[in-house]
C-alpha cells in the first residue's frame, strides 16, 4: 500500500486578503476586493494590457483561492482567451469549482481527461470508485449507509469524503470527556484519511501520521470519537441534521471558510452506539485555552474573526448552530478555532420541538423563555465567548446553573465587564448579548469588524514571543453545579410565570450604556494602548 505522510493539520487556512485589483480609473475608483465571491465586481482591464498583465490581474483575483490552485502554463492560454472574448473577468458569485472549469485551473484527470474538481481529485471518476465498493461494507443501518454513500458520491475533494470505518481499525482508544448526550474518546486511526487516487497501484493514497509504514507501532492519525447515547437505532430524521450541516460545509468552501471535518462513522461493538469520527484538535477546546488567550490578548481578534466567518457561513445557508459555547470551538493552532458539533447537541431519540438544550450561560434569554432558536441566539452566544476571551474564564463559572441564573439572564444579568477592555470591544459585546434579539449584530457584520481589528492587532505566532500563563496563576474553581455540557434546560414555564407576575414580560431590555445599537463599529478607530 502506498502511504503518504500526514497532512491533516495542514489545513491551508488563509485569511481573506484585502488586496485590491487595479481599477479602471474612469468607472471604478471606489471599488475594492472585499470578498472572493465578488472579487471583480464587473471590473474591466484596460484592453491595451499585454498578456502578461492579464495573467497578473487574474492572479490578483484568485489570491484568496490560492489554497485551491495556482496558475500554470497550461491554463494561461485559456485565461487570456477568456479575457479577450469577454473584455473582463466578471467572477462575481463564482465558487472555486466553477472557476476551475471556467479557467482550467486544476490539472486534468489522468483517467478521463476532464478537469479535476480539486487538486488530484476527479469527482466523476472517484465517485465511480466509491460506488463500486458500496457492496463491500455496511454500517448495519441503512440510513447511515445512505448518508455515507451520498457524501462519497458528492465529494468534490478529499475533505468532503466520509467513510464507514470498522472499529478494529482504531487503537489506543481512551476516554476523553463526557458530554450531555454523548461520550468522547480519543484514538489512533491506523489507516488514515483518503487523500487521492494512486493511478499506478490502483488504490487510495492515505494520510498517515509521521510513519510511512502502517504496521509500525507509531503509525496512524490521532482522532476523536463522539459516541452518541442511545444511537444503536439511529433515525433518518436525526441524520438529516448532519447531512444539512455537511451540505453547509461544502458550500462554505466556496468562500474558503474553514470548517472541522467529519471523516467517518464507526460503531462501538459493546454498546452498539454509533460514533462520529473527527480529527483530534491538538490544542483542545477554547475552554482549555482561555487563560492562554487572556495573556496573549491579540489572539482574540484573529480568533473571533475566523469564528465569526464560520458562523456567517452557517447563517448564510439559513442554518443555525444551536449549541454554541467554548467547548464546541476546537483549536488546531493558535490562530484557528473551528466550530464543531452542529446537529450533535441533542439526544438521538426524538424530542419536543420546544425543548431547550444547551449550556445555560450561552443560551439567549428569548430561548430560555420558550421562543425558537434563531441566528440571533447564536450571536448572543458569540457575545459570551467575546467576554471569555478577555477574562480568561468561563462565564458564570462560580455560580449555580439553575432556575435563578436563568431568570437573571432573562432580566439582563451578564458577566461583569473586565477592567481595561477596550471600549469599542465592550460596545460590540453589549450589542451581541442585548436582551432584544433584533438589536444584535449579524455574523456578517461581526466578521467585517473583526477582520479590521485583526489587521490592526495581529496575532503573535512566534512561539518565543508569545506569553506563557504565569506559574502562579490561580486555578479556576468551578461551582459544583456549574454545568458546561449540553443538557435539557427545563425552566421555561417557571421563568415566564415569574416574569409575568413581575409585569416584566416582553418589556425587559438590558442597559446598553447609551450605546446606539444601530451604530456600525466597522470604521471605529482603536487607540493603540487598548488591548
Amino acid at each position: 500500500m502506498k502511504i503518504l505522510k500526514n497532512k491533516i493539520f495542514k489545513f491551508l487556512f488563509k485569511k481573506k486578503s484585502s488586496s485590491k485589483v487595479p481599477k479602471n480609473e474612469e468607472n471604478d475608483k471606489n471599488d475594492d476586493i472585499n470578498d472572493i465571491n465578488v472579487s471583480t465586481n464587473d471590473k474591466t482591464i484596460n484592453n491595451k494590457k499585454d498578456d502578461d498583465d492579464i495573467i497578473k490581474q487574474m492572479e490578483k483575483i484568485i489570491e484568496n483561492y490560492s489554497k485551491f490552485f495556482t496558475i500554470g502554463k497550461l491554463n494561461k492560454d485559456v485565461i487570456i482567451d477568456y479575457y479577450k472574448k469577454n473584455g473582463n473577468f466578471n467572477t462575481k458569485g463564482i465558487d472555486p469549482y466553477e472557476m476551475s472549469n471556467m479557467f482550467k485551473l486544476f490539472d486534468n484527470c489522468l483517467e478521463c481527461g476532464k478537469t479535476n474538481t480539486y487538486k488530484y481529485w476527479c469527482q466523476e471518476c472517484n465517485s465511480q470508485r466509491f460506488q463500486k465498493d458500496f457492496s463491500n461494507w455496511t454500517s448495519g443501518n441503512k440510513f447511515i449507509d445512505n448518508f455515507i454513500q451520498r457524501s462519497q458520491l458528492q465529494a468534490r475533494n478529499n475533505n468532503e469524503v466520509m467513510e464507514w470505518i470498522p472499529y478494529n481499525r482504531f487503537k489506543d482508544i481512551k476516554f476523553l470527556a463526557q458530554g450531555g448526550f454523548s461520550t468522547v474518546f480519543e484514538a489512533i486511526w491506523l489507516d488514515g484519511a483518503i487523500e487521492k487516487w494512486d493511478y499506478e497501484n490502483q488504490q487510495w493514497c492515505r494520510q498517515v501520521h509521521l510513519i510511512d509504514n502502517p504496521d509500525h507501532p507509531d503509525s496512524g492519525i490521532p482522532v476523536v470519537f463522539k459516541s452518541l447515547d442511545n444511537s444503536s437505532d439511529i433515525s433518518e430524521d436525526f441524520l438529516y441534521e448532519w447531512e444539512t450541516w455537511l451540505k453547509g460545509i461544502h458550500k462554505s468552501m466556496n468562500d474558503t471558510t474553514p470548517f472541522i471535518q467529519i471523516v467517518g462513522i464507526t460503531q462501538d461493538p459493546d454498546t452498539l452506539n454509533y460514533m462520529i469520527i473527527m480529527f483530534l484538535a491538538p490544542l483542545g477546546s477554547l475552554k482549555s485555552n482561555l487563560k492562554i488567550k487572556k495573556y496573549n490578548p491579540n489572539d482574540k481578534f484573529t480568533n473571533l474573526f475566523n469564528i465569526s466567518r464560520q458562523l456567517n457561513a452557517i447563517h448564510k445557508l439559513d442554518l443555525i448552530h444551536g449549541d454554541f459555547h467554548n467547548g464546541n470551538i476546537l483549536f488546531f493552532n493558535y490562530e484557528y478555532g473551528l466550530i464543531s458539533d452542529f446537529g450533535l447537541c441533542r439526544p438521538v431519540e426524538s424530542v419536543a420541538s420546544d425543548d431547550v438544550f444547551g449550556v445555560l450561560p450561552y443560551i439567549a434569554p428569548e430561548v430560555l423563555r420558550g421562543k425558537p432558536y434563531t441566528k440571533a441566539a447564536d450571536i448572543y452566544s458569540f457575545g459570551i465567548i467575546m467576554w471569555e476571551m478577555v477574562s480568561g474564564i468561563s462565564a458564570f463559572h462560580n455560580i449555580t446553573h439553575d432556575l435563578s441564573l436563568s431568570l437573571e439572564i432573562c432580566e439582563g444579568f451578564r458577566p461583569k465587564i473586565v477592567k481595561g477592555t477596550m471600549p469599542e470591544y465592550v460596545k460590540l459585546m453589549n450589542r451581541c448579548w442585548n436582551n432584544n434579539p433584533d438589536k444584535r449584530p449579524t455574523a456578517d457584520e461581526l466578521s467585517k469588524i473583526f477582520e479590521k481589528w485583526s489587521d490592526k492587532f495581529p496575532i503573535e505566532l512566534d512561539e518565543e514571543k508569545r506569553k506563557p500563563v504565569p506559574e502562579n496563576e490561580s486555578e479556576v474553581i468551578y461551582h459544583p453545579e456549574a454545568y458546561y455540557i449540553s443538557r435539557k434546560i427545563d425552566y421555561t414555564n417557571k421563568i415566564n410565570e415569574i416574569l409575568a407576575q413581575n409585569e416584566l414580560s416582553d418589556k425587559i431590555e438590558i442597559l446598553d450604556d447609551n450605546i446606539d445599537d444601530n451604530d456600525s463599529l466597522e470604521n471605529y478607530i482603536i487607540e493603540d494602548d487598548y488591548y
